[in-house]
């Protein structure tokens, strides 16, 4: 067979050259990598013996955190069991958690000096040191000034120690006890005046001792200390994200009675709070009736407003006061805080405690046009379970609907 000649050659080359490359068969493919996961069951998970964010009883791990962990890793399709959770002391828990491989460790205080160390996810719940003291004594502090001549207890070697220090309390003014239980007794017995303790725990140990939640008051604030999980450096992000997104779910998705699964769960273990401060009654009318007049001027353009978190329907310093709507039929139709439920019927359903307070409250409306009603709520800017109670006011819109606007203030512990 003749040999063609050599330019005719090289052109042959040339076009078969640049039909592969078209096809991309010389070319680079580009490769999506795929994001490392890494299952929560492969993690070593440790924790202590706090109650109640988390500990043994009657050979069970138990605890807020506890729950949530095991409903967090259900919801990212695991089934983690409480007995693959390591109870041990702190320091340990700390160090393994600071060094190993995997792991994750709970409840820990997200302190600034650590933030580096881990990957977080939370809250968990707000670490609150706070004074309790019995109602009938009524007792007022709005300053540590008033803190002088009281007789105030803490647990011996407990951060609350510190906190008396450094705002002025006199040592001699502190009684020290051995455990959380023995303060109860003695703050009910009139031993001590105060009683200084974290405030979902110091709840969990007046129920253990006295039966009730309620037989103390909360009379000062500390500052908040976060409770987080946190993860060891190498666990991947796109693990924690995951896990942060489950727990986020827990806390807005209301269930088929009307709260969520975080709300049922602290409920269980710290019941109901009060706050230490909360807003005029005046606002919270003049809130209401605001927004009852733009929704008679322009229904539509004052309820995409409200959804969207806008002034003055949330308040841009004060974001926990905010107003809501409902139709005639439960429907909530605005919301300035938490806008998923909107387009949601939600007659029947119930806040933690089992109150139906969304019907009471148009039930009220159409019958009497105005009023006021308590009931429990989760504080979107604070989290924990607080009574608050609310203002509703009938009203027509400009688009010929009845609507019941509302808005509401927590009730504060000397209220």
């Amino acid at each position: 067979m003749p040999i063609p000649p050599r330019p005719i050659v090289l052109s042959l080359l040339s076009l078969l050259i640049g039909a592969l490359l078209l096809s991309g068969c010389l070319t680079e493919q580009p490769t999506t990598k795929t994001p490392v996961t890494v299952n929560m069951s492969s993690l070593t998970l440790y924790t202590e013996q706090v109650p109640p964010y988390n500990y043994m009883e009657n050979g069970t791990l138990q605890g807020i955190s506890v729950d949530l962990l095991e409903v967090i890793t259900g919801k990212m399709g695991e089934n983690i069991s409480r007995d693959q959770v390591k109870v041990v002391p702190w320091s340990e828990g700390y160090s393994a958690a600071l060094t190993g491989n995997h792991t994750m460790i709970f409840g820990i205080a997200r302190l600034p000096e650590r933030e580096h160390l881990f990957k977080w996810a939370g809250p968990i719940i707000p670490l609150t040191p706070v004074l309790f003291a019995l109602p009938e004594r009524g007792i007022v502090i709005t300053s540590p000034d008033d803190l002088a001549g009281y007789r105030i207890g803490a647990v011996t070697e407990n951060a609350e120690i510190q906190h008396l220090m450094e705002i002025g309390v006199n040592q001699s003014q502190i009684v020290l006890a051995e455990n959380a239980s023995v303060l109860v007794l003695m703050l009910r017995n009139g031993e001590i005046d105060l009683m200084a303790y974290s405030q979902a725990a110091g709840r969990y140990f007046t129920r253990q001792v006295t039966g009730s939640f309620d037989t103390f008051r909360v009379v000062y604030v500390f500052p908040d200390i976060p409770l987080y999980y946190a993860f060891s450096r190498d666990v991947p992000d796109v693990t924690v994200q995951s896990f942060q997104n489950a727990l986020d779910t827990l806390k807005t998705e209301k269930g088929e009675q009307g709260f969520s699964e975080y709300e049922r769960i602290l409920y269980r273990y710290v019941g109901v709070s009060c706050q230490q401060e909360s807003f005029p009654v005046a606002d919270v009318m003049n809130l209401v009736n605001v927004t009852a007049a733009a929704l008679e001027r322009d229904a539509p353009d004052t309820i995409r407003r409200i959804n969207a978190g806008e002034a003055p329907y949330r308040d841009s310093v004060q974001p926990a006061l905010y107003v809501f709507v409902f139709d005639r039929n439960v429907t909530l139709i605005a919301q300035g805080a938490n806008p998923g439920q909107v387009g949601t019927n939600l007659h029947g359903k119930t806040d933690v405690s089992g109150t139906p307070f969304r019907d009471r409250m148009v039930t009220g409306a159409l019958q009497n046009g105005s009023g006021w009603e308590e009931y429990v709520y989760m504080n979107p800017t604070d989290t924990g379970l607080y009574y608050k109670t609310s203002y509703y006011r009938l009203i027509q819109g400009s688009d010929g609907t009845s609507y019941i606007v509302g808005s509401g203030t927590p009730k504060a512990c000397n209220g």
